[in-house]
């Protein structure tokens, strides 16, 4: 059982995942591309990345307590609601955006679904594991990576995959 993310919260903290920069120079960098990522002057980009940022809060304001949904489910740590906003914000700004829900096991749980045999889904960890699994027709793929400053390639692989237009 999962819990759709439906309803707005807008108070959110953001964890940067440029945290690891040293110089004065890295800083600059991380700074001129978080406020480009944050540009929503853009209805087409900044729309999108903000329903999908409330979508994420109010899931993890949703599920702040054991047993959240009265069948026994954990509740989201914020070091998982950090991880998942990662991934979010790591997302090419061409792909639509997930369903985003909570899973019984407090993880985070991104869904892309075109029906007909296209659906791919990543789980959000507390320590940034990424559980991936994809259906593309006949062909599928499943797997565990660990999320750091890039999206891992084998998950960006699969998005390309699953907004290919059919036959490329």
């Amino acid at each position: 059982m999962t819990l759709a993310a439906t309803f707005p919260v807008t108070t959110f903290a953001l964890i940067s995942s440029c945290d690891r920069a040293l110089s004065e120079q890295a800083l600059v960098l991380c700074r001129l591309i978080s406020d480009a990522s944050a540009f929503s002057g853009s209805v087409a980009v900044g729309e999108p990345r903000r329903m999908a940022k409330e979508a994420l809060a109010a899931a993890y304001a949703a599920a702040q307590v054991e047993d959240w949904d009265d069948a026994g489910s954990r509740r989201v740590e914020p070091s998982t609601c950090a991880y998942a906003d990662q991934f979010l914000w790591l997302l090419p700004s061409t792909a639509s955006l997930p369903e985003i829900t909570v899973d019984t096991d407090g993880e985070i749980f991104f869904e892309w679904d075109q029906g007909h045999r296209q659906v791919f889904s990543v789980s959000v960890g507390r320590d940034g594991t990424l559980t991936y699994a994809g259906l593309f027709g006949h062909n599928k793929i499943h797997g565990t990576e660990y999320l750091r400053e890039a999206l891992p390639s084998v998950i960006s692989d699969c998005l390309e995959r699953f907004f290919a237009p059919f036959g490329s």
